[in-house]
């Protein structure tokens, strides 16, 4: 009893002073002397010392709240160099009073210079550190500084980063080939074997002159505007090109990234016209009993809507929508095959389809697997497209059809 009494009483004292010992936090940082990171710039310095420009748009809190504001820039910009991704970081608190905290950074840019000679090693410093959000979207700048980017205001938004993030979500629902490509999606993107992620590219449009200013938005016509362009394709971790038109939109459908997109199509004799596609649904099969030479069947529907038809067509006409429907599926397979085509010419399997092949027959794509961008590049592939036009919208026939 003796002993049992003197192990509840230890027990009782290691339970008392364990939580002293461990109370509070010994690397917090209190808000007030935290800089609020939205969106970050990588850029490539000149010589190996200074190989990574990190520009680290920084948000002026007192601006975007209107209590103590002073009338200046909602957002600064901090610029660090460094032989890596960590030590430029810790170069820019030579210029910040505060802690840079990239917890809420919502907006990654790369320069194209960047993109081409390898981003893995930045890809395995965002998910390594633990401030860092493997959600935030990124971008690559098309012919441009990167830096420029981050440092550009904008109309509808005080802050650019977010600015950029609200028009891609915006661009998805309507135009078709942009979409959300965050941190992680290009993480797996680099480890596919024999392909590569995909990234939205981005724009300054107009003139850089007074763009980082608040006169930038003080006229009708903005100097300079931030937009979302084609896509940039990757072999491993390094661009090979970019995708834009219909080589774009079919590499976002073999994704399954569709929101909607218009397709205008050219009917004989009746001029242009326009449709919504508002839904599409694709599914990519593979006769893979000869791993050397799959073939790939890639099988996609759609719903459409008709937008715009300025011309004397009876749209009333069962018969007439019937007609259009084969230019439409037509039309789909156009952009599909363009987009094959193109990645079969980088020799870069982004679009998935070693994926495909790896979950219908693993024991044969343990064979192709170290060789899979020639077996990719030569593959066979077949398309299977339908197109089903649900609605005319307000009207059916134009007005320029005779009563």
């Amino acid at each position: 009893m003796k002993k049992s009494s003197i192990s509840l009483v230890l027990l009782i004292t290691v339970q008392l002073v364990i939580p002293l010992v461990l109370a509070g936090c010994w690397d917090s940082v209190e808000l007030n002397r935290r800089a609020i990171v939205s969106g970050v710039a990588i850029d490539r310095g000149e010589g190996e010392a200074e190989k990574y420009v990190l520009s680290f748009q920084v948000i002026v809190a007192d601006e975007i709240s209107g209590e103590n504001a002073r009338g200046i820039s909602p957002v600064a910009l901090y610029t660090g160099k460094g032989r890596t991704m960590f030590e430029a970081l810790a170069s820019a608190s030579r210029q910040t009073a505060r802690f840079l905290s990239l917890g809420h950074v919502r907006v990654l840019v790369i320069s194209e210079k960047v993109a081409q000679e390898g981003i893995k090693d930045m890809m395995d410093v965002l998910e390594r550190e633990s401030d860092t959000r493997l959600t935030s979207l990124i971008f690559v700048a098309k012919g441009q500084q990167a830096s420029e980017i981050m440092s550009t205001m904008t109309v509808f938004s005080k802050i650019p980063a977010n600015d950029l993030v609200e028009k891609l979500d915006t661009t998805s629902k309507q135009f078709g080939y942009n979409y959300r490509m965050e941190v992680d999606d290009v993480i797996r993107g680099i480890q596919l074997r024999g392909g590569g992620p995909v990234i939205n590219g981005v724009i300054i449009d107009g003139s850089r002159e007074g763009a980082d200013t608040n006169d930038n938005m003080k006229t009708i016509a903005p100097h300079a505007v931030i937009k979302v362009t084609e896509l940039a394709a990757f072999k491993d971790d390094r661009l090979k090109g970019w995708l834009k038109g219909n080589t774009a939109l079919g590499t976002a459908l073999l994704h399954n990234k569709i929101k909607g997109y218009p397709a205008v199509i050219r009917y004989p004799g009746s001029g242009f016209i326009a449709f919504n596609v508002y839904q599409s649904q694709l599914e990519v099969r593979v006769k893979a009993a000869d791993p050397e030479h799959p073939v790939f069947i890639v099988k996609i529907s759609q719903q459409v809507s008709i937008k715009e038809s300025p011309n004397s067509l009876d749209l009333t006409s069962p018969e007439t929508l019937q007609n259009l429907s084969p230019l439409l599926i037509e039309d789909t397979a156009t952009k599909i095959r363009a987009a094959i085509e193109t990645a079969k010419k980088y020799k870069s399997d982004y679009i998935g389809f070693g994926q495909v092949m790896e979950r219908k027959n693993p024991q044969g794509w343990k064979k192709v697997r170290d060789h899979w961008e020639d077996v990719f590049a030569a593959c066979e592939f077949r398309i299977e497209a339908d197109a089903v036009i649900r609605h005319t919208d307000m009207r059916s026939n134009s007005f320029q059809v005779n009563p």
